[in-house]
């Protein structure tokens, strides 16, 4: 019974450290000074506006 709860608590533990990586590599920093509402904004509209155009480029009329 007591290697079993060994084993649990190895395996939260890996899981824990693993998923600190994960938030350290990808989700630590903060999101950039540069970057403002109207910003992200117009950077969202062109990236639709392109593959907008890029779906409708292929199309038969």
């Amino acid at each position: 019974m007591d290697r079993y709860w060994r084993e649990i608590a190895l395996t939260l533990a890996v899981k824990l450290f693993v998923l600190a990586l994960i938030w350290y590599a990808w989700f630590s920093d903060p999101v950039s000074e540069r970057l403002d509402e109207s910003g992200v904004a117009a950077q969202m509209l062109s990236s639709q506006s392109q593959s907008v155009k890029e779906s409708n480029h292929g199309a038969v009329h």
